[in-house]
C-alpha cells in the first residue's frame, strides 16, 4: 500500500480561494474597463435608485471604477468618492487575504465595523440632500 499524500492545510485552501476571486475581480474590471457603464445598456442597474429613487452608497461604483481605470481620477470621484476613498483599503484586503498575512487589528475590531457602517449611512443620506454642496455627492 502506498502511503497518501498529506492533505492541503485550511490556510492553502484560504489562499486559494483569495487567488481564484483575485482572478475573478480582475476578468471583471477588465470588463469594466473594455465596456463603458455610462454608455453600454447591459450592466445591472441599482435597484435602491430604481425602486426606492435614492443612491445608496454603492451608486456610480461601476463608472468611477471604469473612470479609474481609464486615469481619470477627477471623474472617478464624481461619480462615487467612497470608493476612491476605501481603495487602498480593499487592495490592502485583498492582498493580505490572498497573502495570508494577518489583517492589521485595527480592521478585526468590532468598532470599526460599526464605524464604517455610521459612516456608510451618513453618507448616503447626505448624498441624497437636495442642496449645495451634498448635491455634489451623487453621481454624474
Amino acid at each position: 500500500m502506498e502511503p497518501q499524500a498529506a492533505r492541503p492545510g485550511p490556510e492553502a485552501h484560504a489562499r486559494w480561494r483569495a487567488r481564484v476571486l483575485g482572478l475573478l475581480l480582475c476578468v471583471g474590471l477588465l470588463v469594466v474597463y473594455l465596456a463603458d457603464p455610462a454608455t453600454t445598456g447591459w450592466y445591472p442597474v441599482c435597484p435602491s435608485r430604481v425602486f426606492l429613487h435614492f443612491y445608496c452608497p454603492g451608486c456610480g461604483t461601476l463608472r468611477a471604477t471604469h473612470r479609474l481605470l481609464h486615469g481619470d481620477l477627477s471623474g472617478a470621484l464624481a461619480m462615487n468618492p467612497v470608493l476612491v476613498l476605501a481603495l487602498p483599503f480593499l487592495l490592502h484586503g485583498l492582498w493580505t487575504s490572498s497573502t495570508g498575512r494577518a489583517a492589521p487589528r485595527w480592521s478585526t475590531s468590532p468598532g470599526a465595523g460599526w464605524a464604517i457602517l455610521a459612516a456608510l449611512v451618513g453618507y448616503t443620506v447626505l448624498r441624497n440632500l437636495p442642496w449645495e454642496p451634498f448635491v455634489r455627492l451623487a453621481p454624474h
